[in-house]
């Protein structure tokens, strides 16, 4: 086998040795101690729970991925659109990153209720909530990556009059791309998490947030577990998704490059 290959390997082998050696302490736990399934069921009676019905499982799954990359999506966007806009004015840069920290300290619980006032328990709402929590690390990411860009070069393309659109293209875009992929890495579990969240303040029945609180209330344990599970897997393919996409994406770069 190559090297990259072992290295990709290896990436994913750690997690799943992990997760397994958890969930066999669960069992033994749960089982050990005598605790009823009312309270913790062992991890064997959630994977039973979830095998009955996996089309459903899953389909809540990706209804609540749906909002969350919806959310993703507008809020990168925004965020890399400010950052390109300020970046060059260290003023602008300053009062951008005063109002990404005061959005990064907000809680997002708090701003639920105020969401679905202005949008309804729709998932306009959800996406909103998304977008507003993700648009803090999107911009404080980019401003980071674009101000680290080689001043060389900068005065390179300066000097051989390339215009500002060229410019951002070929020189700037590149330079960020470790910074986004950054970003990406806290930005899509935030989002992920954060529209469950959200969920739990009301909507369709048909997503995970709303579903765990319904069947928390309703003491269907085995069930909210199971839903639980299936926020788990998506998490995982999340994490594997963005270990490829940085692998692909920053292939040339030096900090990707064997030792």
């Amino acid at each position: 086998m190559t090297a990259p290959v072992l290295r990709t390997a290896g990436m994913f082998l750690g997690p799943a040795v992990t997760v397994g050696a958890l969930i066999a302490l669960w069992q033994f736990w749960v089982t050990a101690a005598g605790i009823k399934p009312f309270v913790l069921p062992t991890p064997v009676a959630v994977w039973t729970t979830f095998i009955e019905r996996p089309t459903f499982f899953f389909g809540l799954g990706v209804n609540t991925l749906e909002e969350a990359l919806a959310g993703l999506i507008f809020g990168c966007a925004a965020g890399a659109v400010t950052a390109v806009a300020v970046f060059r004015t260290r003023a602008l840069s300053q009062v951008t990153e005063a109002v990404a920290a005061a959005l990064l300290a907000l809680p997002m619980v708090a701003l639920v209720p105020l969401s679905n006032v202005f949008f309804g328990l729709t998932p306009a709402s959800r996406i909103f909530v998304v977008s507003v929590a993700v648009y803090p690390i999107a911009v404080s990411f980019l401003l980071a990556g674009l101000r680290g860009t080689d001043h060389g070069l900068i005065e390179a393309f300066r000097s051989m009059a390339v215009s500002p659109m060229k410019t951002i293209l070929a020189l700037y875009v590149p330079s960020m791309l470790p910074s986004a992929m950054s970003a990406l890495r806290v930005a899509v579990p935030t989002a992920f998490s954060i529209a469950i969240v959200a969920e739990f303040f009301g909507g369709e029945l048909t997503t995970l947030g709303t579903f765990i609180k319904s069947t928390a209330v309703q003491s269907r344990v085995a069930d909210m577990w199971g839903a639980a599970l299936v926020a788990f897997l998506f998490a995982l393919l999340l994490y594997g998704t963005l270990a490829l996409l940085d692998r692909w994406a920053l292939r040339w770069h030096s900090s990707r490059q064997p030792s």
